[in-house]
């Protein structure tokens, strides 16, 4: 019931995001493109609220952090460097029945209905869902012709029943499970091997075996077309007689490398090449931070809950350098400060959490990771990774660059005396030298759009059968309109005190609407709950005689008069009162 009610509310979020400017399909007139979205004037306003909020936090609050802008086109040595052109890689599987493809490590296991509820490794059924009945039909001929002839099957709806004779699960020391199907004559079983998952929209268990799948996007840089290179490789391929699939390939890679680059998978080596030029230009030795926020690419397998994974997204990421042994004083540091920024911005802090990866999760590199997560209608996902990433990149560009970026001082150093240094890892000889250790934090900018939405929307029962009234409650920082500026009605002599009072605000750089349109005043102050909008201020007759108007709160719905030159003030104040100094 409450997964049901909450499934319901995100669409009541999607929907209300689509009709009042928050997001768009992406060439929606042209039947759209798969994952792509593009942000509407109140969402692109959402998103820069939230990343100067990022930004102003871990550059104009602090002195040793800078920030920095890179190519999102990478060449193939930086990431082949890195690690991403060989193991950027995510296992796919191919359904043969529904062709869809899916992760296996996100997807369900199989959902068996045994023949006796004490004995689930006899006899039973497995439903396979279709989305419609005459789909079910076409995918049972499929599967009794095609793809396990002489399988024993039965239609019900939309379901295609597949009769199981026994059912094996795998088990955990690696060993496969095994589907023995029963068959239409009765006089044999059909097997089937099982690997612990399933199609995750059908059930289907018809599946092929798992291949590693690059997430990056390739392009190349060159004025002449790859292809024509392609085809010429190709065809002296075959006039040496050489048909080999893999040799072709590896020729075709070859004659391609030069001009080969790609859409960046992450904005961190674009810092991390540009480690050594940082520390000259600005003077900097560790511990200090580069900052960045940019577009990433990646080919994911599997787009889902809207924007909350697609293949083109925005980083908010910051690289901070430190000697070896303070490694572990910041890795918990910058934990609790990326965990602190979350929770300022949240309604119900109690749907944010953080969980640290075990040691089978972590990246090769990493000797620390924890993700910041939040409760989304469809179960906790991750918003943000904060991780100890060790000196393996720079270690790795400068084994492939020659790059200087190792660091030298007169000796060992701890940036300040609350920091408990490990001992171990502080070297002995002088001068010393060392590459630095990067603690990494790395957020996703539409996933934290999409989390501060469901955060902050509330449906509000009206009574009396009526629908339910939406409330968007951002944290006035991020809300896309500042103010609304209401003069009571469409008569022209409100217009140029509430133009006044817009300009204002304006100027200060808050984004305001004037709102003359002929409706009750009571349903305007509905419109901008629902876009979030934490103040209206009204334009009255007495406004007329005394200059003051009444501003009223989102939240609260309480109503304050004031004089119209204060009402930048009141704002100001209130958008300040919980900054922290």
């Amino acid at each position: 019931m409450a997964a049901a009610a909450a499934a319901a509310s995100f669409r009541a979020l999607l929907d209300l995001c689509k009709r009042r400017g928050f997001l768009y399909q992406s060439a929606e007139i042209y039947g759209g493109l798969r994952g792509a979205y593009d942000y509407g004037p109140l969402g692109v306003e959402l998103k820069k609220n939230i990343l100067n909020s990022w930004w102003q936090r871990h550059v104009y609050w602090r002195d040793d952090v800078v920030g920095l802008d890179t190519s999102i086109l990478t060449p193939h040595p930086v990431l082949k460097a890195s690690g991403h052109v060989d193991e950027f890689t995510d296992l796919l599987v191919d359904c043969i029945l529904t062709k869809e493809r899916f992760r296996p490590d996100k997807a369900p296991a199989l959902e068996f209905l045994p023949t006796d509820k004490d004995n689930v490794s006899g006899g039973g059924r497995i439903p396979v869902d279709a989305p419609d009945k005459a789909t079910a039909k076409a995918w049972q001929k499929l599967v009794e012709e095609q793809i396990a002839p002489n399988i024993k099957t039965t239609l019900e709806g939309k379901r295609i029943m597949l009769h199981v004779n026994a059912f094996v699960q795998p088990d955990s020391q690696g060993q496969k499970g095994r589907i023995d199907f029963a068959s239409k004559t009765g006089d044999c079983s059909i097997p089937l091997d099982y690997n612990g998952y399933v199609e995750p929209n059908s059930n289907s268990p018809f599946l092929t075996a798992s291949r590693p799948f690059n997430l990056m996007f390739k392009t190349f840089l060159d004025p002449i077309d790859p292809i024509d290179r392609v085809i010429q490789t190709t065809t002296q391929q075959h006039e040496n007689n050489n048909n080999n699939l893999t040799s072709v390939r590896e020729a075709v890679d070859q004659v391609l490398r030069p001009s080969t680059v790609y859409l960046r998978p992450e904005t961190a080596q674009g810092v991390f090449i540009n480690f050594e030029q940082v520390t000259r230009t600005m003077n900097k030795r560790p511990p200090f931070g580069i900052a960045q926020i940019g577009k990433s690419f990646r080919n994911e397998i599997r787009l889902e809950h809207g924007i909350f994974r697609t293949p083109e997204f925005e980083q908010l990421e910051l690289e901070y350098f430190i000697p070896p042994w303070e490694s572990s004083h910041w890795f918990k540091y910058w934990r609790e400060q990326r965990f602190k920024w979350w929770l300022e911005h949240a309604c119900h802090k109690e749907n944010f959490r953080q969980r640290d990866h075990e040691k089978n999760e972590m990246a090769h590199y990493a000797t620390g990771c924890t993700d910041v997560e939040y409760l989304y209608p469809w179960g906790w996902g991750e918003v943000e990774g904060v991780a100890h990433r060790g000196n393996y990149d720079l270690t790795q560009h400068i084994k492939n660059s020659a790059a200087a970026f190792e660091v030298v001082e007169e000796e060992a150093r701890v940036s300040s005396p609350h920091i408990e240094a490990d001992d171990c890892l502080i070297p002995a000889e002088k001068p010393v030298r060392y590459v630095p250790h990067v603690i990494e934090s790395s957020c996703g900018l539409n996933r934290a759009m999409l989390a501060y939405l469901c955060d902050a929307f509330h449906q509000v029962s009206e009574g009396n059968n009526k629908p339910p009234r939406n409330i968007l409650r951002l944290h006035p920082r991020l809300a896309p309109v500042k103010c609304a500026v209401m003069p009571l009605t469409g008569k022209p002599e409100f217009m140029p005190l509430a133009e006044s009072v817009a300009k204002t605000l304006r100027r200060r750089g808050w984004f305001t609407m004037v709102e003359a349109q002929k409706l009750k005043i009571g349903k305007r102050y509905y419109r901008h709950d629902e876009i979030g909008t934490p103040w209206c201020v009204t334009v009255d007759y007495q406004s007329l005689e005394d200059e003051t108007v009444t501003i009223r709160d989102r939240d609260t719905g309480s109503q304050e008069r004031i004089h119209w030159r204060d009402v930048q003030r009141f704002i100001n104040d209130r958008l300040m009162e919980d900054e922290e100094l």
